[in-house]
């Protein structure tokens, strides 16, 4: 039997607004063109037909023009705002998309989206097709039956009659009936007072419809007998007002809702022209990356390969890419492969070990000469990575000119993040790279790059370096045009070897220590969980949010703070305000701070320590923190507590080897330093040049009291409003923080910006510049653009202003960094030769070093870290030293 053809109709209205709500806001053309909502809708469209593309299908829009149900009930969807003019704006591009797409586009004046989909849904499931309408909205769910299906792709649920009955309480065609008695905020329809989603759908289970319900009306009681005695009348017409039209007076036919195939070419150039790199399909002028014109040159012997290296054209710089294996232990990984791409040739790739005729190990020596000769410029993607497998095979990398993901960063550091070559690829050359599962396949069938036929691993590797030679110019050049050439070259650049050799060095673990411990906390844990169920009286499932508000709000009858989709709300913020009235919130915050330091720390590391070295190896990361700030990964040392007693005892696990002790350095108040820095505020320099205490002066000044009269209690306050100026939080957020009524922070705010003037008045100089140019930049150069300054929506503006303020703070204290790591790395070997830099967290660096040599490491690293780069305040820096990280700190 043949399967039935597929009528797709799309509810564009719904997907519309979905889309534009759900994508940021920020995402527009150079040109300043919004492209959020269209962006949503090119990525649903490649979603829903990425299987089987139906045969017919459209998508239905609202027309502007009053329909019957206003005319029946003005007060039908009167509510709804007008559409935000950043969706306005996108409208006819949307339309484009859909048009290059090949679906008909359908408004019909007097009728909303769900009137036409409902009616050729009808006429559809009336000739045997199969329909499926790609909506969320539940009027019209009524639609779904034995031929019809509704899709949610926003979360991906797709409704037959059976889940709509089990979403609702009704079956579908019962959906009417239920909105006229429960009512639908969305339209404006009131329903019936008093009767909510579950009584309305349990009157309906008993009465089988609207109708039955009102004809029973006498064996009610209480309120809902009289609301419905008053409003039953009116239930019928809201009945009517939610009631899809299945006949509706539509000029179209299904034949005429037969597609053909988009074309590739014209998709790609509606995509180019809104900036939708990562979109592009490879029609057109977008060349794909997994291209088949992309010959490789694999040669079979030492002696071809030595003359195929020798053979680069002399004078022009290439593209390296590694593979390596295992592909995610890079510190541990041994070269597989290495692909090299040149100017008006084939990508040459030696292959060192593969399925076929390896060259074996031996020839890695063969890339010696060529990778170490800095007259041959290098193009590569993240030159750590290279500069690490390089070390593990005792090999020099010299001459690189261009790391394309860096570069990427220093252009434009929000734009990729985190700036992976297929990201870069697509955004500046227009490019696609293959996935790597494209090669290792995935899953259960996943396999090592080794053990893949040279022959594929030669055509991946060898279109990744191809990619990587078409970006390395034009990176070049932009790096060039944002003056940021000179930052690359004297902080990114250097820094990348200097972070190679910390992630090689690692920092030892003590693994049965962190085993006690895990095993300490789950005993603590379930101690608490005892509780737990002693306080709610029965045991329960903590981990189940309903289960939770069901033991919190209706059996121990705590207040309801906050109310989520799907009930109650249990989240932190929630259980801390509970906790002061009933011990049990405090019980249960305990257990997730011991579940979180079990599952995420103690495991976690065990996990991540090395069986070779018995060291953690973490990867820092240069282009992930908009900001500059490197961040850890795999794993996330940044998050290792540290103000808690358990977040120190894990620290603790972090420890020296025999004859060696680890010392810790870090920076107090360093963007507070830098915010006096560049608002030049008299009251803050003065403050850390007197050394006093800022948070308790700033306290004074909130409490109107004397510094030696501030509490601790009031202190804290201080320093909360000192650090909330840096992120732009306002009263409400900075409120919440303090715990205080929001006219209360809004008066700390106004006493702080009174005391310290200078900070308002740099601020509004650096929020009027950031307008005009579009971009900041921090102490040493480095720029970030703010696109959401452009937006018109107010709340994305000032969203922009924040940013404009803050980055300059974070960004700076990051430089700053970045160039004391420079220069200790640079001064370590001629003090403490033996001495080495294990971790950057935070404000804070940590050496590893030798008994003997540690007082000339912290008498360096106090220098170095004091005066990194001139200030116009000092910077303060404490030093601790122990036998493990949490003893040094």
């Amino acid at each position: 039997m043949a399967k039935a053809e597929r009528l797709v109709l799309v509810d564009g209205s719904w997907l519309v607004y979905r889309a534009f709500f759900a994508i940021p806001a920020n995402l527009a053309t150079k040109g300043g063109l919004p492209t959020n909502a269209i962006f949503g809708f090119a990525t649903m469209f490649r979603k829903l037909f990425a299987g089987r593309m139906p045969e017919r299908g459209a998508v239905v829009f609202d027309s502007p023009a009053a329909t019957h149900r206003e005319l029946r009930f003005p007060a039908y969807k009167a509510q709804r705002p007008a559409m935000p003019v950043e969706l306005a704006r996108q409208l006819a591009t949307i339309d484009r998309l859909v048009a290059v797409n090949h679906f008909p586009v359908l408004r019909r004046p007097g009728y909303e989206a769900d009137d036409i989909i409902a009616t050729l849904a009808r006429r559809g499931a009336d000739a045997g097709l199969e329909v499926v309408i790609v909506a969320g909205d539940k009027d019209l769910a009524q639609m779904v039956g034995e031929h019809v299906r509704m899709l949610d792709t926003m979360r991906d649920v797709s409704y037959d009659a059976e889940l709509v009955r089990k979403k609702w309480g009704v079956p579908p065609a019962r959906i009417p009936d239920l909105l006229a008695l429960m009512g639908d905020a969305a339209d404006n329809i009131p329903g019936v007072p008093g009767i909510g989603e579950k009584g309305a759908a349990a009157l309906l289970e008993k009465y089988g419809s609207l109708d039955g319900v009102l004809a029973h009306v006498g064996e009610l009681k209480g309120k809902q007998k009289a609301a419905l005695e008053q409003h039953g009348e009116a239930a019928k017409l809201y009945r009517e007002l939610a009631t899809v039209d299945v006949a509706a007076d539509i000029d179209v036919s299904l034949d005429e809702l037969r597609l053909t195939p988009p074309d590739p070419q014209q998709q790609d150039a509606l995509y180019r022209e809104l900036e939708f790199y990562s979109l592009l399909s490879g029609g057109g002028a977008a060349k794909l990356g997994d291209a088949p014109d992309i010959e490789v040159e694999v040669p079979a012997t030492m002696a071809a390969a030595h003359a195929a290296i020798t053979a680069l054209p002399a004078g022009q710089g290439v593209a390296i890419v590694p593979l390596f294996e295992p592909p995610t232990r890079v510190h541990h990984a041994h070269l597989v492969g290495v692909a090299i791409a040149s100017e008006g040739r084939r990508p040459l790739y030696l292959a060192f070990r593969g399925v076929a005729t390896p060259l074996g190990d031996p020839a890695i020596e063969l890339l010696r000469e060529l990778l170490a000769d800095e007259s041959r410029l290098k193009f590569v993607h993240d030159v750590k990575q290279l500069e690490i497998l390089c070390s593990r095979h005792g090999l020099a990398l010299r001459g690189v000119l261009v790391d394309t993901m860096i570069a990427s960063f220093l252009v434009d550091p929000v734009k990729c993040i985190p700036h992976t070559l297929d990201q870069v690829a697509r955004e500046y050359v227009q490019r696609s790279i293959p996935a790597a599962k494209s090669l290792l396949g995935s899953g259960q069938s996943t396999r090592s790059p080794g053990a893949v036929e040279i022959a594929a691993a030669a055509r991946y590797a060898g279109q990744l370096a191809d990619v990587v030679l078409a970006l390395a110019p034009v990176l070049r050049r932009r790096l060039t045009e944002a003056g940021q050439v000179a930052h690359w070259e004297q902080v990114e650049h250097p820094l990348s070897w200097v972070l190679a050799r910390m992630e090689l060095a690692g920092i030892r673990v003590d693994r049965d220590d962190l085993a006690r411990m895990g095993e300490e906390f789950r005993i603590r844990k379930a101690e608490i969980e005892q509780r737990i169920y002693a306080l709610a009286g029965q045991e329960f499932n903590i981990g189940s949010t309903k289960q939770l508000a069901e033991i919190l709000f209706e059996k121990l009858k705590l207040p309801v703070v906050k109310k989520i989709k799907t009930g109650y709300s249990t989240d932190a913020e929630v259980l801390e305000r509970l906790a002061t009235k009933h011990e049990i919130a405090a019980q249960i915050l305990a257990q997730r701070e011991l579940a979180k330091l079990i599952n995420t720390y103690t495991d976690v590391l065990r996990d991540a320590i090395a069986p070779e070295t018995g060291r953690i190896h973490a990867s820092f990361q240069q282009t992930t923190g908009v900001s500059g700030r490197l961040i850890s990964t795999d794993p996330d040392l940044q998050r290792t507590p540290t103000r808690t007693p358990e977040g120190r005892r894990i620290r603790r696990a972090f420890v020296a080897p025999e004859g060696m002790l680890l010392v810790s350095a870090d920076w107090s108040q360093i963007e507070l330093r830098v915010l006096a820095h560049f608002s030049q505020d008299p009251r803050l320099l003065e403050a850390f040049r007197d050394k006093l205490d800022l948070h308790r002066r700033t306290a004074s000044l909130l409490f109107q009291v004397a510094p030696e009269a501030v509490t601790r209690e009031q202190r804290n306050v201080g320093k909360t409003v000192n650090f909330a100026t840096i992120y732009g939080q306002g009263a409400t957020a900075l409120g919440q923080i303090l715990g205080v009524a929001r006219k209360d922070a809004q008066s700390y705010i106004e006493r702080y910006f009174e005391y310290y003037s200078g900070v308002r008045r740099w601020q509004g100089r650096t929020i009027a510049r950031a307008h005009e140019d579009g971009y900041v930049t921090t102490l040493l150069g480095r720029r970030r653009t703010i696109p959401e300054l452009s937006m018109r929506n107010d709340s994305d503006r000032a969203a922009g202003e924040r940013i404009a303020t803050n980055t300059p703070i974070q960004g700076s204290a990051a430089d700053l960094c970045k160039l004391a790591m420079l220069q200790i790395d640079r001064g370590l070997p001629a003090v403490a030769p033996h001495a080495r830099m294990l971790l950057q967290v935070h404000d804070e660096l940590v050496f590893e070093v030798p008994e003997a040599e540690v007082a000339a490491t912290s008498a360096l690293v106090r220098a170095v870290m004091e005066r990194p780069h001139p200030l116009d305040v000092p910077l303060e820096v404490s030093i601790g030293v122990g036998r493990s990280w949490g003893d040094a700190h």
